[in-house]
C-alpha cells in the first residue's frame, strides 16, 4: 500500500558566517618598528639636544671671558700701546752747538793745532773720535770746508805696521776707491785733509783735527 507524501515548509535560520578580522587601520606602506628602535630614536634625539646646549654654553663662556679680561692682561695691553705710541712719536736728530750735521754724524773742526795723537785725545774728551770718511761725496764736503778755512786737518787714518797699509782707527783698511793718499806711508805717518787732496804727514806735526760723533735723538713732546 502506497504511503501518502506529506510536504512541509521549514523556515530554518541561516547560519551566519564567522566574522573575519578587520584589516589593520595602518597605511599599507607603514612598517611596524620594534620597541627598541623607538627607544633608540628617543635617546638619539635627547643626545642631540644635549650637544646643542653644550655648544651654546661654551660659546657664552668664551664671549664672557673675552669681555672680562684680567688686570694683568689689561696692563700688558696698555704697556704695548704705550710702547707703540713712543715708537710712533716724531723724533729728530740734533747735533751740539758748533757741530755740523752730515748724514748720520756730527762733525766738528777744532780751533787749535796739535799732533795726531793729541787731536785723537781731544776728540775723545768731546765724546767723539777723529773723522772716518766713507765716500767721495763726504770727502768733497770736507775739502770745501777746508778750502774756506785754508787749513789742513787730521782725520782718523794712519799708516800701520807690519801690515804696511793705511787703516782707520776702527781697524778697517782704507778703500782706494774713496781716495788715494799723496806721499809716502811710513811707520809714523798719519793722513791730513787739505783743500784739494789727502796727504801723508808725520803724526807729530801740528795740524787742526776733525772730530765726529753720533747726533742725539730728541723726541718731540706733544703739548696736551
Amino acid at each position: 500500500m502506497d504511503m501518502p507524501v506529506v510536504y512541509a515548509d521549514l523556515n530554518l535560520p541561516r547560519t551566519r558566517k564567522p566574522k573575519q578580522a578587520s584589516p589593520s587601520s595602518l597605511h599599507p606602506d607603514t612598517c611596524r618598528c620594534p620597541r627598541w628602535h623607538r627607544l633608540a630614536l628617543k635617546l638619539g634625539c635627547a643626545g642631540l639636544i644635549l650637544l646643542v646646549l653644550s655648544v651654546i654654553g661654551l660659546s657664552v663662556v668664551l664671549v664672557l671671558s673675552l669681555l672680562q679680561k684680567t688686570p694683568a692682561e689689561k696692563s700688558s695691553m696698555e704697556g704695548q700701546e704705550n710702547r707703540t705710541k713712543t715708537t710712533d712719536s716724531p723724533a729728530t736728530l740734533k747735533c751740539p752747538k758748533d757741530w755740523i750735521q752730515y748724514q748720520d754724524k756730527c762733525i766738528h773742526f777744532s780751533q787749535t793745532s796739535s799732533s795726531w795723537q793729541e787731536g785723537l785725545d781731544d776728540c775723545k774728551e768731546k765724546g767723539a773720535t777723529l773723522l772716518l770718511v766713507h765716500d767721495q761725496e763726504e770727502l768733497r764736503l770736507l775739502q770745501d770746508l777746508a778750502k774756506e778755512k785754508d787749513l789742513s786737518f787730521w782725520i782718523g787714518l794712519s799708516y800701520s805696521l807690519p801690515d804696511k797699509n793705511w787703516k782707520w782707527i776702527n781697524g778697517s783698511a782704507l778703500i782706494s776707491d774713496v781716495f788715494k793718499i799723496a806721499g809716502e806711508g811710513k811707520s809714523s805717518s798719519c793722513a791730513v785733509i787739505s783743500k784739494d787732496r789727502v796727504v801723508s804727514e808725520s803724526c807729530v806735526s801740528d795740524n787742526l783735527c776733525i772730530c765726529q760723533k753720533e747726533p742725539k735723538r730728541e723726541t718731540a713732546c706733544n703739548d696736551s
